[in-house]
C-alpha cells in the first residue's frame, strides 16, 4: 500500500481508494457453482459467488460510496482479485456489468469445472442450477489479465491446465468484444501461483488502467 500511495502522490496514477474485503470462506464465496474439492476429504466448493457479489454491490459498496470521496460511476469502479478472487471478479463482470467497468484478473482459476464451457456460451448445469453467460457490451470495459507461465506444472489436478485454460479464456473474452486497447494479457516466464508475482502485476495493472488520464472513459 505504501507504494500505491507513492504512485498517487507522485501523480503516476490517478487518485484511488482501495478496499480489501476478507471473505468468510473463499471456497464458497468466490466460486460460481458447487463443485467437488480438488483436495481429498474436503467439502465441496460452495458456489456462492452470486450471493457474495450481491452483498458486495448492494451492501458494501453503498457504505463505501456514502462515507468516502469516491466516484461511484462504473468508469471509475474496478474489481480485482487473484486465484479464486480473480474468478469471482470475472463473474462480477457478467452479473454487474453496469457497476464495474474495470477488472484486474490475476491468475484466475479458469480451470474451475465448467468455466470454459460457460465462457463459450454453453449452458452449465450443476446441482440442479443452470448458468449461462449473458451477452455483455464490452465497449467501455477494460480488463488486465495475468497468468504465470509455470503455474500448475507441479499439479496433478485440473490446476495443471492453469496456463492453457487462461489463454483459452483470453480468446473467449476477445470474442465478447474487448478491443485490443481494452484487454491487456500479460504473462511471466517464471511466474508461479504466488503473491510474489501477483503483487508486481497488480501494480502493472494499476499503471495500465489509471496511469494515463487520457484513457479514462466517462
Amino acid at each position: 500500500m505504501n507504494y500505491v500511495d507513492h504512485l498517487i502522490i507522485t501523480e503516476q496514477i490517478e487518485p484511488a481508494i482501495l478496499v480489501g474485503i476478507e471473505p468468510i470462506d473463499r471456497n464458497n464465496d468466490y466460486t460460481p457453482w458447487e463443485s467437488p474439492s480438488l483436495l481429498p476429504n474436503q467439502p465441496n466448493l460452495g458456489g456462492q459467488a452470486k450471493e457474495y457479489l450481491h452483498v458486495l454491490v448492494h451492501e458494501i459498496k453503498p457504505v463505501i460510496d456514502s462515507n468516502y470521496a469516491t466516484n461511484a460511476a462504473p468508469s471509475h469502479t474496478a474489481i480485482a482479485g487473484c486465484s479464486f478472487g480473480g474468478l469471482v471478479s470475472i463473474f462480477a463482470s457478467y452479473y454487474y456489468p453496469k457497476v464495474f467497468h474495470d477488472y484486474i484478473i490475476l491468475s484466475a482459476s479458469f480451470w474451475y469445472d465448467g468455466l470454459l464451457p460457460y465462457l463459450r456460451g454453453d449452458l452449465v448445469t450443476r446441482s440442479g442450477r443452470s448458468f449461462q453467460k449473458p451477452i455483455i457490451n464490452r465497449k467501455n470495459h477494460r480488463m488486465y489479465l495475468y497468468v504465470g507461465e509455470i503455474e500448475g506444472i507441479y499439479r496433478d489436478s485440473a490446476q495443471k491446465h492453469m496456463v492453457e485454460y487462461t489463454k483459452k479464456a483470453y480468446a473467449e473474452l476477445k470474442k465478447e468484444g474487448f478491443s485490443d486497447s481494452n484487454l491487456l494479457f500479460e504473462t511471466h516466464p517464471e511466474g508461479t501461483h504466488d503473491v510474489y508475482f501477483f503483487s508486481p502485476h497488480f501494480i502493472r495493472a494499476l499503471r495500465w488502467l489509471y496511469g494515463d488520464k487520457k484513457k479514462r472513459i466517462d
